[in-house]
């Protein structure tokens, strides 16, 4: 059991502290030749971004709707000794710059994540999200890529095309799964491709050009960087750094290279 521990935590090692990845406090090791072995990480007090959008999907506002009323999104009142809050369509705006600052970063370390969705993305104090889950995390070589060997579980739905045909896994792959995470945002939780089966065909119709259909809060120019992200050629995908300034620049100017601090999220 604490071989793959191993493993992650000598990624997370390599991989070094940035505020979009969940960062290393220390490790205990002393009984790790009785397989024992012990990780600490910091703290994220909401949870995964997956848990909390379908936890507080009746609180969502979309504020690209015309008719959005932004006093809608102002906190009102206390409610049973908590704060009644909403989350809106700028904090998927504000997560989705951050998790490519992230990405970015570790593209920069030489590090492919394997396994990016919602699932893997924590949200902490003043609206910050950090990656977790390094279990599938490698680093590549000269040929910014790995072939993935053995027969590890995989996140089938938010793989790219070629790591289906070829278990080849690159920054680009990563890209891919990024564009399945945009979409889980956009439609609040949601899980990819609704009522197709994971069976011998599924590679196939990717493969002759099915994508997701636009999902309900993303508007047209955030489907198109999905759409990006989901490229059959790898070398056509936006890099992790193109998309972190997409973003950027669809946050309001004073939001602007600027972490979002929004509602509390109690």
């Amino acid at each position: 059991m604490a071989k793959p521990m191993i493993s992650e935590l000598k990624m997370i090692i390599l991989i070094g502290q940035h505020l979009n990845i969940v960062n290393l406090i220390g490790a205990v090791t002393e009984n790790i030749q009785n397989n024992e072995l012990m990780i600490v990480l910091e703290y994220c007090r909401y949870g995964s971004v997956l848990e909390f959008i379908r936890k507080k999907k009746s609180n969502f506002v979309d504020s690209m709707d015309p008719q959005h009323d932004s006093r809608q999104t102002e906190n009102l009142e206390q409610s049973n000794g908590g704060l009644r809050t909403t989350f809106q369509t700028i904090d998927f705006i504000c997560w989705a710059k951050q998790v490519a600052d992230g990405m970015n970063y570790l593209a920069s370390k030489n590090v492919i994540h394997g396994d990016l969705a919602a699932r893997n993305v924590l949200l902490c104090e003043d609206n910050v999200v950090k990656i977790s889950d390094f279990g599938l995390a490698r680093s590549f070589n000269y040929k910014n890529m790995y072939k993935k060997k053995g027969k590890d579980r995989v996140p089938y739905k938010w793989l790219a095309l070629e790591s289906i045909s070829d278990q080849i896994f690159s920054v680009a792959s990563d890209v891919w799964a990024y564009g399945v995470f945009l979409w889980e945002l956009f439609s609040l939780g949601t899980v990819p491709y609704p009522g197709i089966p994971l069976d011998e065909h599924f590679y196939h119709l990717l493969h002759g050009g099915y994508r997701m259909e636009q999902p309900r809060y993303a508007n047209r120019p955030i489907y198109d960087v999905m759409l990006l992200c989901w490229n059959e050629n790898p070398n056509l995908r936006p890099t992790f750094d193109k998309l972190a300034r997409v973003f950027n620049a669809m946050l309001p100017k004073e939001l602007q290279d600027l972490r979002l601090i929004s509602v509390k999220l109690e």
